[in-house]
């Protein structure tokens, strides 16, 4: 057993909090004293902004995060300079959050006064929150610099707590449910339920606090979970650590462009422009194109140089022929397809579903007749379009490398996201074919020894699959237009296309549910489906 806390990793939380804390300090700030437009929102008419933050309040932040900075770096000569350093950012942190509240209850007061008087009400000001066409109302200024001052304050304490030497950990009992029902059929079937809920309530997705309440609780239950050993040492390894990148990164793009599409699509049904238009200029390539991707250039150099200097390089022991690692894993951009051989068999799942993405993607562009969208964010003008796409990104190929990288271990075995990394972990499982349910545990009798008898039932079920269910969809009103405005042969493409990408998630299902094998298995001339 590993101990879960260590000194280094209680310094390591509490400046993880101080960042979290002085991330919703800087939200509070923001909400309180700045001025937010939102994505199209009018200025015409609106009053100026007489909203400021106090300059004592950023002087004194500034000044008491730059004196820790030279704290830490003579941190050689002064003993104790990290944990004074810490103390004094987190004083500032404290500062920021209350004198946000404070400043937006103070400006409250003053439009009370201003605008509030009997039935007189002042015009509209920049002073207000003009949220986006589509996004609801404006919010409430004072209640989230509140909000968010607070949850500033209860990161800031708790990594006050790990700073000054005590302890605090992720439940035993929290970490043993979770184990307990984690698995390859809740972690898909979860993620194909958030899909769809992303889907179904995206104007509510849409509003920043939302989204930055969804941050807030990422940060409680990542900062939680490192406390768990298992956990800290997967997520860690230098290897898995762009991983965890790649998470932020999609959802942060995922979410930015859901919200334009959200914008875009009731702005569209009000007759307004979207957002694209609104801004039609065109930038020249020389200077403002290079001169943009000199200065990425350079950026992403310098944190390519902190990076390798931060983390070592993964390196293992030299390759050997009679040695391998375990797990064996291929790099994680091929992490999603090494997941498919568990439920295929190598020319499917290595050759034909890759040629079918491909193919597929090439298709596209013939088989999807709508011209909607084209230079804009959309989703109800494009509905099945946006759908079929993130979720085979998403949820087909993202989860699939999350899954590979972060829950399976020795042995290409499940394990929870808490739970150690056993190599003698055994699973007892007893896959089975099509051809053995049918014949043996159905009718009970043995299997014929005719290959086309005896796998029967298989053929007839991918028979079925692929000529029964296109008959089913030409009944539903969105593939009848697809007939009616591309015809036949487009219809037939994109429902082939479909059924492959449909194939994958109902084959994993499968093998999780009933543990089902193959439905055709035909060893004798390798050909397996």
């Amino acid at each position: 057993m590993h101990k879960d806390l260590t000194p280094g990793v209680m310094t390591g939380l509490a400046w993880y909090y101080l960042l979290a804390a002085m991330l919703n300090a800087a939200a509070a700030a923001y909400v309180s004293s700045m001025e937010i437009v939102s994505e199209g929102a009018s200025r015409v008419g609106l009053a100026p902004r007489t909203r400021r933050l106090p300059e004592w309040l950023m002087i004194s932040f500034f000044g008491l995060y730059g004196l820790a900075t030279l704290l830490i770096l003579g941190r050689a000569y002064l003993p104790e300079a990290p944990r004074t350093a810490y103390i004094l950012c987190a004083i500032g942190n404290f500062l920021v959050a209350i004198g946000a509240a404070a400043a937006a209850a103070h400006f409250s007061e003053v439009k009370d006064e201003g605008h509030g008087r009997g039935d007189e009400v002042g015009p509209p000001s920049l002073d207000d929150h003009q949220p986006a066409v589509g996004l609801g109302k404006a919010m409430n200024r004072t209640l989230w610099t509140l909000i968010w001052g607070s949850i500033a304050g209860i990161f800031q304490v708790m990594g006050l707590v790990y700073i000054l030497g005590r302890e605090f950990s992720l439940p035993q009992f929290f970490r043993d449910g979770v184990n307990f029902v984690s698995g390859p059929t809740t972690f898909f079937i979860g993620a194909t339920i958030g899909f769809a809920a992303m889907i179904a309530y995206r104007r509510i997705l849409a509003n920043g606090i939302v989204a930055w309440g969804l941050v807030n609780l990422s940060l409680l239950a990542f900062g939680l979970s490192m406390t768990d050993f298992d956990f800290r040492d997967i997520v860690t390894k230098p290897d898995n650590v762009p991983i965890v990148g790649l998470m932020i990164l999609v959802g942060f793009f995922t979410w930015l462009s859901l919200r334009r599409a959200v914008i875009n699509d009731s702005r569209m049904a009000l007759g307004l422009p979207n957002l694209e238009e609104l801004e039609p200029e065109k930038t020249l390539t020389w200077p403002d194109l290079v001169y943009t991707e000199l200065i990425a250039m350079v950026g992403q150099t310098i944190f390519l140089v902190v990076w390798a200097i931060a983390l070592q390089a993964p390196l293992e022991q030299p390759a050997s022929s009679t040695v391998a690692p375990n797990p064996s894993k291929a790099p994680w951009y091929f992490l999603g397809l090494q997941e498919m051989l568990v439920y295929f068999d190598p020319w499917m799942a290595g050759v034909v579903l890759p040629s079918m993405i491909v193919v597929g993607l090439m298709a596209m562009p013939y088989i999807d007749t709508n011209k909607s969208g084209n230079g804009y964010y959309t989703i109800s003008q494009r509905k099945f379009a946006y759908i079929t796409f993130q979720y085979g990104f998403l949820v087909l190929w993202v989860i699939l490398i999350l899954l590979g990288t972060f829950l399976r271990g020795p042995n290409w075995n499940f394990f929870g996201p808490y739970e150690y990394w056993d190599l003698h972990k055994v699973i007892p499982l007893n896959n089975v074919n099509l051809s053995d349910i049918f014949w043996v545990q159905i009718l009970g009798r043995t299997k014929h020894e005719y290959i086309l008898v005896r796998e029967l039932p298989g053929l007839l079920v991918v028979a079925a699959y692929f000529l029964v269910v296109p008959l089913i969809l030409t009944r539903i009103s969105f593939f009848k237009k697809i007939i009616a405005q591309g015809g036949w042969l487009r219809f037939a493409v994109l429902t082939l296309l479909l059924l492959f990408m449909a194939s994958l998630p109902l084959k994993m299902v499968l093998r999780w549910t009933i543990n089902l094998k193959y439905l055709i298995a035909i060893p004798e001339y390798f050909f397996n489906i």
